[in-house]
């Protein structure tokens, strides 16, 4: 297997365990995140709450895109990677995790959305970003 596949392979296994750690986490909270916001783009509110009970802070910024359709999220100071520093895996998602995080609660919401980790700090990136895109 070459380094690449098994990047791919780390990156979704990871978004994977996020997702199952989110379904656990929110199963409890099913009916009030499906009443909390009408759009996705009012979502975004919800998600900044949900990384604040999980990781105590929120995220350092959140941007929604003029259609609606995307929600980006950065965090400056991100709890997942801090203090982790890899080098030789390109391409690698550490904090997939969240990504998965993500994808059950929008999952759970009804949204048809997918979320991507777009910059990692472990990997020497300023922030770490996610991307949530409206399918």
């Amino acid at each position: 297997m070459s380094t690449s596949e098994s990047v791919e392979m780390i990156n979704f296994k990871m978004k994977d365990i996020g997702f199952r750690v989110g379904e656990t986490l929110l199963m409890d909270y099913a009916d009030r995140i499906r009443d909390h916001a009408g759009a996705f783009h009012e979502f975004a509110n919800t998600l900044q709450l949900a990384y604040k009970v999980n990781s105590g802070q929120f995220f350092s910024s959140i941007s929604i895109s003029e259609d609606k359709q995307t929600i980006k999220f950065t965090d400056d100071d991100c709890p997942v990677c801090a203090g982790v520093h890899i080098t030789d895996m390109a391409g690698l998602q550490y904090c997939a995790l969240v990504s998965g995080v993500f994808d059950a609660v929008m999952k759970l919401r009804g949204f048809q959305a997918e979320s991507f980790q777009e910059s990692c700090r472990a990997l020497g990136d300023d922030v770490c970003t996610w991307t949530l895109t409206l399918r």
